[in-house]
This record gives structure tokens, C-alpha cells and sequence, in this order.
């Protein structure tokens, strides 16, 4: 089984289905990984090239579904979700996968004369890997539960409910088979200075040059095309890009995952409460 949903910048949508309706898939391409960009360069008396870099190219989908009936009516319906250069999200699921793209619509193309009338319409992804739907949270710290309900006491003064255990290491995996981004948040439940990731396995860090003080939230974009450090304080947005340690990498999660260890300059390492945001990728479906 598999549910193909387009949905418009309006928020209406289109469907697609095993089980049918209005609309059916007749042909659709574009699902499978996208090509690359190879920059080679010819080197004299040696056979073939060498190879230099690789880009992978933005990934073109086109899908043709035909109208099963009342053919204006529906042809219209499909003008409301699909409008020529504007952006779409298209989402695919399946028993396996759950997964989402963006794109922008480039050709919309009735068949009018068609016995049964069909459009085809060409959606230019410039991001070209599929997000999973489902967002993967991992947490530097946790929260130990010390009892369970149904309870009763008589203790007078203070009863403990729960006790944070801060991590020193977490292994974040990556279920997807391309290398991602990260949105990595940063709380503050008290002073700290300087605070550092690094990546264990390769030495690879992001660190700050700043006191965070109680109540502080950081947070910090390593996505490509998306690279950002902002700082939220009693609600005002500030941006710490200039705050960066030399030497700094945006760190990433590669397919086999990774193990992500932290430090801080002075303060109370359990004051420092760090989660690790990321959407698995796809090169297809």
C-alpha cells in the first residue's frame, strides 16, 4: 500500500491511492535518487579522467494521473492545489517509509482530448533528499523518575519526584541513508560559559565563546543552506554567529549515526541541558 498527497500552498490537497478515487497515477518518475553533477579533469597519458567533486543536482518529479470522472470539475480542483512556480509539499507513505519533499511547480499540462482526460505536472525540487515525517529527538540529559503512582505518604517537608541526570555522551543514530543536519538546542537551567560539542569518533566540535545565564536557549542550525546561532532571552531573538569558537565544524550525522560528548567552560555541567533535533533523509523512495 502506498498514499501519495500533494498538498498546495493554500493547504488544499491531492491524493493518490491503491484503492482509487477521483484521481489515479498513470506514470510518475522522479521518486529514485537524483543525479550527480561528476567535475573531472583529463590528465595526459592516462587513461579515463580524475575525478575531482560531485554535486548532487536538484530532483525533477513528474507525475501524470488521469480524472476518472467529471473531468472539469476535477481538472479545476487540481488548479486550486497546483499554480504554476509556487511551492508544494509532497508526501509519500508507504508500510515501510514516511517521508516528505518540497518543491516548487514548474508545468502543469492537461490532456483535454484525451478519452480520459489526464494531467501531467513537472515539480522541481531544489532540496532533493526526502525527509522522514517524523522528527528524532535525543536528549544530554534525562529525567529519573523516583516513584510511581498510585501513591500515599505521610512525610512531612519535601518529597522528590523525579532527579535530572545529566548525560555525558549520547549516541544519536540515523536511519536514513544520507549524511544530515542538525538543530541542536541548548538550555541553560543555570550559569555556565562556553559550551562545546564534540563528535567522539571524529574530533570534530561546535562550541560557543559565551556565558548563558539561567533560562537561556541557544540554538544552533548545522543544516546546509541553512546555518544559523540564535539566542532566546525572556523572549528576544539574538544572533550569536560571531560567538563561534575558531575551529569550529557544523557537525553532522552521517548514515551510521554518531556519538556527540559536551564540556563547558566553568559552571555546572548539569545545568546545561542539550537535545539534538534532525530529520532522517532518503536519496528515494
Amino acid at each position: 500500500m502506498y498514499e501519495l498527497t500533494i498538498t498546495g500552498e493554500s493547504g488544499k490537497t491531492l491524493t493518490f491511492n491503491e484503492i482509487g478515487g477521483q484521481f489515479t497515477i498513470v506514470e510518475i518518475t522522479g521518486l529514485n535518487p537524483p543525479k550527480a553533477n561528476i567535475n573531472k579533469n583529463n590528465v595526459s597519458l592516462m587513461p579515463g579522467s580524475r575525478y575531482n567533486s560531485s554535486k548532487i543536482l536538484d530532483r525533477e518529479i513528474q507525475i501524470a494521473f488521469a480524472i476518472e470522472y467529471a473531468a472539469e470539475e476535477g481538472r479545476l480542483s487540481v488548479y486550486d492545489v497546483l499554480q504554476t512556480g509556487r511551492p508544494v509539499r509532497l508526501a509519500y507513505k508507504s508500510d515501510l517509509l514516511d517521508v516528505y519533499i518540497y518543491g516548487y511547480v514548474w508545468n502543469i499540462l492537461p490532456a483535454y482530448f484525451d478519452p480520459k482526460q489526464t494531467v501531467t505536472v513537472d515539480i522541481l525540487c531544489t532540496a532533493p533528499y526526502f525527509k522522514s515525517a517524523q522528527e528524532i529527538v535525543n536528549d544530554l540529559s534525562a529525567i529519573v523518575s523516583m516513584f510511581t503512582f498510585p501513591f500515599a505518604s505521610e512525610a512531612a517537608g519535601e518529597i522528590i519526584f523525579g532527579q535530572i541526570d545529566s548525560l555525558r555522551s549520547i549516541s544519536v543514530p540515523n536511519n536514513g541513508n544520507v549524511t544530515c543536519g542538525l538543530e541542536i538546542e541548548l538550555f541553560a537551567r543555570g550559569a555556565i560559559t562556553n559550551p562545546k560539542i564534540y563528535n567522539y569518533t571524529t574530533g570534530e566540535f561546535i562550541g560557543l565563546n559565551y556565558s548563558m545565564q539561567t533560562g537561556d536557549l541557544i540554538t544552533i542550525t548545522t543544516e546546509n543552506g541553512h546555518k544559523t546561532v540564535t539566542l532566546l532571552r525572556n523572549g528576544v531573538e539574538t544572533n550569536l554567529f560571531n560567538a563561534l569558537m575558531e575551529g569550529v565544524t557544523w557537525l553532522q550525522l552521517p548514515p551510521e549515526g554518531a556519538e556527540f560528548v559536551f564540556e563547558i567552560g566553568s559552571g555546572t555541567e548539569s545545568n546545561l541541558s542539550i537535545s539534538f533535533r534532525h530529520n532522517d533523509l532518503f536519496e528515494g523512495v
